[in-house]
């Protein structure tokens, strides 16, 4: 099975040996690289695993499966860096170590001989296998996977291959492990009685013990000690994780960890009297017999190859006439003559061939614009009343009149014209209507869908189509993007409502996301069914990327692995043929033309038109510029004191002359320079505009969400992540001036794996996908790749090596194997996982030596996001105030109302213990000199609140200095993205970025709560301009 290693790898290689050929690798990422050695001493969530004869341990600290005495010392490596290699488990001849590995982009069942030869594949396929437990005979291997839609508990015979279902519950079944005569396998069920149960030999099953709300337990163990049969677990609940035993015999169980103890969810392994297991960060071995706690040392030496490169940097105030490139939602009209689309944030149409016609000019957004089958109306989503309708546009005359009040995105007209259907989306839920084009009355399809995409309609009108997310199982959220069939006259299919709004700073390790989320929708009644296009592949990517049913009904069109298809299909919408692949390059936004014959779609380059029958392809001309908006005046600003965002020293009484949006002079107070413009600002302090680097900036924030992050001083901010071409257009809106908001600095969707969750990410099908994205991202000009967390890691291994050569930083969310090799930046201390625990912290929110040591020795910079994770609503809760504000008021208003962190005082202590120990680590990685930012995850919590409520939760909860916290929120963020000489610190030379506050937010970060006026590029905002 190595054999099929060193194939996958050298697979990989050829990809970007290709990729290479097309002039995209550079000197500058060969050069001055420095390779850091890193010693282990600790393991956040390591497993640890004790031989049958007790002398060895088998560890998989960082995602590598380790062996080491049983006393303690030096471990040595079994496997490479990039197979996420986790749970190690013993033969019972000592010879063989089972785990789950990653390597094949899916978790598979892997063993190794224990001195680190003999590397083979057990089981494979596009599922996930997990958790292996070794059989006491050792033919077999038990495990857990979502084979058959959930989690069961599977068997796989070793010689030949062969796996069997062990458990076929509706509920998911995991953790499991054999007893040590075989004859009893104990797992963890997640059904309508949750606990540990135990399956017999012959296949009747028995609950041992039922967990009660808001615990869970994990990785049932057996144990056999002086003749006593038992089994151990652990029980995670809110604040605490405990370890327990309990005899097969008895009801009562001993707790057998220490009071605060952080235990790690994983299985234990015992040898006579002593019994291993991991917590807070240590392995250790626990004699049954006295009661005594020995804790084993252990070393473990990683090598981290931190690559120099040169950055590809934009001009971020240079004037001139540019092309427009954010392009958004094209649609070609049924005539095939027309095409109508949206850009600088306005509504246009263009006969092909011709100059583009501006439709609406105005500061708000529409997008998302179809034809109705005439060709006479357009139908669109706009914010201009305040949030996100249908509006109608009758081309006859250029009125536009809106349709809907509950709001609305992505209509989609029916054959008929009499209706459209379109997404009206809550947080968590969203639900397609239908509205009467006549009537005005508005159906409810369809609830409970995860961001489904834009709805296509059969052509008899019966039935719409739309890409939807189908999981593999609930126990994990991630699964692919497939076509739904729902008809339209059948009865409404629902979800119960989005879950309550309760405060959970943290998960147990069978959760994998950020946040809250509804379960995946099942199909609910006969009235919807999936398409089958791809096995295990995605259609679509929720958005406006298809599933799109040609007018004759014959044909349906999407966008899979990153380029445009077209599969036949009946007119009931079941495929009767294999997809045809019909573009070569990236392709986004497919529209048919009236007569089925051609497919309008965007590339990174532009618009191009394909015929479906003979493959011709034609590029769509599409002339339209766009001009920077450069301050040009000159001014001075009197400042009372000024933090440059390096110093920790102020500036006093300073004058700052600027001219152009250029910062030209910063010196001692001087009335001679007052002769023209003069800002007054002496009784104030003047900081650094701030910089937000991470949030995700759509258009569907709207018109207003521009002003929402001026109010807040912030004229910078990061998306990692976002729809390529709505990041092109914030940064041409807001460049021109169309629309008011902070400088953008961002990218495409995340690069992921087979499985994804967010709507708009693309799955991956095959690495040599990879180059077109780069290939995207240089056109775009991407500030940055971010990478996401089912893609393997070998691959991520060579996006990073890919983008380097085109001066782009990649971040994701995961700290090793990419910060060895050369990732930029981790994003969130926890952060979604494809493990269903985070490496990077415990369930305590308790971050190891491991972790700060890799990240403060590498420079890789670290995004906190801890509000997200209880600091936001415990700020609430300890400062009210924060809410007491005009920007509140106007832009979030409702934000105060119900904040809680427990309903008991011992709840609401262990709600603190928990985000003081998540807020600890970014000081940690300071105080050792590691690279902190800011960043929020916005829109999760209020735009521009949420970040000055994380600088405030840093400092109050995680002690660090308020001088640290401002400066990872201007010049340390700027130096992060390559724009230190430009935009973070106050200095000559600098873009005219700052802000005034009415106090020293050195002596109090709660100082930042009011700014009294923004300056971004040299253009003054008040808070009372920004506010209407």
């Amino acid at each position: 099975m190595a054999i099929k290693i060193n194939l996958k790898l050298s697979l990989l290689a050829l990809t970007f040996l290709s990729l290479s050929s097309l002039g995209l690798t550079s000197k500058d990422s060969e050069e001055h690289s420095r390779t850091l050695e890193v010693t282990l001493h600790e393991g956040t969530n390591m497993a640890a695993s004790l031989s049958p004869d007790g002398n060895k341990l088998a560890i998989d600290l960082v995602g590598r499966i380790w062996t080491l005495d049983s006393e303690g010392g030096k471990a040595k490596a079994l496997t490479d860096p990039e197979g996420d290699a986790r749970q190690p488990h013993w033969s019972p001849d000592g010879e063989w170590i089972a785990f789950q590995a990653y390597w094949s982009g899916d978790y598979d069942i892997w063993m190794i001989r224990q001195d680190g030869s003999d590397l083979q594949q057990i089981t494979s396929g596009p599922f996930d296998d997990r958790e292996p437990n070794w059989s006491p005979d050792g033919g077999k291997i038990v495990f857990s996977s979502d084979r058959n839609g959930n989690y069961d508990i599977w068997q796989v015979t070793i010689n030949s291959g062969k796996t069997t279902a062990l458990t076929q519950d509706p509920a998911n079944e995991f953790y499991p492990a054999y007893s040590p005569q075989e004859d009893h396998i104990a797992y963890v069920s997640d059904g309508d009685t949750p606990g540990i149960w135990i399956r017999e030999a012959g296949g009747d099953v028995s609950l041992f013990s039922k967990s009660n709300p808001g615990t869970s337990f994990h990785s049932p163990s057996w144990i056999e000690n002086k003749g006593k049969t038992s089994l151990s677990y652990s029980l995670q609940q809110h604040g605490s994780t405990e370890l327990y035993v309990r005899s097969l015999t008895s009801q009562v169980a001993q707790l057998i960890s220490r009071e605060g103890e952080d235990v790690f969810p994983f299985r234990t392994s015992s040898f006579q009297s002593k019994l291993a297991y991991t917590s807070d960060g240590k392995i250790q071995i626990l004699n049954l017999s006295d009661d005594v706690l020995t804790q084993i040392p252990f070393s473990a030496k990683v090598s981290l190859d931190r690559p120099a490169y040169r950055k590809a940097l934009r001009t971020l105030d240079e004037s001139g006439v540019r092309p427009v490139r954010g392009i958004i939602s094209p649609a070609i009209s049924p005539d095939g003559q027309h095409v109508s689309f949206t850009a600088l944030g306005d509504l246009w149409t263009m006969q092909i061939g011709d100059l583009p016609t501006q439709l609406t000019n105005n500061a708000f957004i529409e997008r998302d614009a179809v034809w109705s089958p005439t060709g006479k109306l357009l139908a669109y989503a706009s914010d201009r009343t305040g949030s996100f309708q249908i509006w109608i546009h009758d081309l006859s005359n250029n009125e536009a009149t809106q349709v809907t009040v509950d709001g609305g995105s992505f209509p989609s007209w029916s054959p008929d014209g009499n209706s459209i259907a379109y997404i009206a989306a809550e947080r968590f839920d969203s639900s397609v209507k239908t509205l009467s084009i006549h009537s005005g009355s508005i159906e409810t399809i369809r609830t409970g869908l995860n961001d489904p995409g834009r709805a296509t309609w059969s052509p008899d009108g019966k039935s719409i189509v739309l890409s939807s997310k189908w999981q593999y199982s609930t126990r994990f959220r991630e699964g692919i993007n497939k076509p739904l069939l729902i008809d339209i006259e059948g009865p409404i299919a629902s979800l119960p409502g989005p879950p309550s709004k309760t405060f959970l700073p943290s998960r147990g390790p069978s959760f994998s996301g950020d946040h809250s989320f509804l379960p995946e929708q099942q199909l609910l009644n006969q009235n919807e069914r999936w398409l089958d296009f791809i096995s295990h592949g995605s259609v679509g990517s929720r958005n406006t990327d298809g599933p799109i049913w040609s007018p004759n009904g014959r044909m349906m069109a999407y966008v899979a692995n990153s380029v445009l298809w077209a599969i036949p299909v009946d007119l009931e919408g079941n495929p009767v043929g294999p997809g045809r692949r019909l573009t070569n390059q990236i392709a986004d936004d497919p529209t048919w033309a009236g007569d089925s014959e051609s497919i309008l779609y965007l590339t990174s380059t532009g618009l191009e038109r394909v015929w479906v029958h003979d493959g011709r392809i034609e590029a769509i001309p599409l002339e339209l510029n766009w001009e920077r908006n450069v301050a040009s005046s000159r001014y001075v600003v009197h400042a009372g004191a000024i933090f440059d965002g390096q110093s920790e020293s102020l500036l006093e009484n300073r004058d700052i002359v600027i001219d152009g949006g250029r910062i030209v002079r910063i010196s001692k107070h001087d009335d001679s320079l007052h002769t023209d413009r003069v800002i007054d600002a002496s009784q104030g302090y003047i900081s650094p505009g701030l910089i937000e680097t991470h949030t995700h900036e759509g258009l569907e924030g709207g018109e207003v969400s521009g002003r929402i992050w001026l109010s807040y001083g912030i004229t910078s901010i990061r998306n990692p992540t976002g729809d390529p071409y709505e990041m092109m257009e914030l940064r041409e809106s807001i460049g021109s001036g169309k629309r008011l908001g902070p400088r953008i600095f961002g990218t495409g969707n995340s690069i992921d794996g087979s499985r994804i969750y967010y709507a708009g990410v693309p799955t991956l099908g095959s690495p040599s996908e990879i180059p077109l994205e780069m290939k995207r991202a240089k056109l775009l000009e991407y500030d940055l790749i971010k990478t996401y967390v089912r893609l393997q890691d070998g691959v991520q291994k060579e996006v990073i090596k890919s983008a380097h050569s085109l001066g782009i930083p990649v971040s994701s969310h995961e700290l090793y194997p990419a910060v060895a090799n050369g990732a930029d930046g981790v994003e969130h201390v926890r952060g979604t996982s494809r493990r269903g625990y985070s490496t990077k912290v415990s369930v305590l929110n308790r971050s190891y030596q491991d972790v700060v040591s890799l990240l403060s020795t590498s420079g890789m910079t670290l995004t906190p996001t801890i509000g997200i994770y209880g600091a936001y609503e415990l700020v609430a809760v300890d400062d009210p105030s924060i809410f007491d504000d005009p920007r509140v008021t106007r832009f979030f208003p409702g934000a105060g109302d119900g904040h809680s962190i427990s309903s008991s005082p011992s709840g609401a202590d262990k709600a603190r213990d928990l985000v003081e120990a998540m807020a600890s680590l970014p000081r940690r990685v300071v105080e050792n000199g590691g690279v902190v930012i800011m960043g929020t995850d916005t829109p999760i919590n209020p735009r521009g609140l949420s970040l000055i409520s994380e600088m405030q939760a840093l400092v109050n909860y995680g002690k660090m200095t308020p001088f640290d916290v401002m400066r990872a929120t201007t010049s340390v963020a700027a130096k992060a993205m390559g724009y230190e000489t430009e935009i973070g610190s106050l200095k000559p030379g600098m873009i005219a970025d700052l802000i005034l506050l009415d106090e020293n937010p050195l002596e109090n970060i709660e100082a930042i709560r009011k700014v009294l006026w923004t300056i971004k590029g040299g253009e003054l905002m008040t808070l009372r301009d920004l506010l209407h």
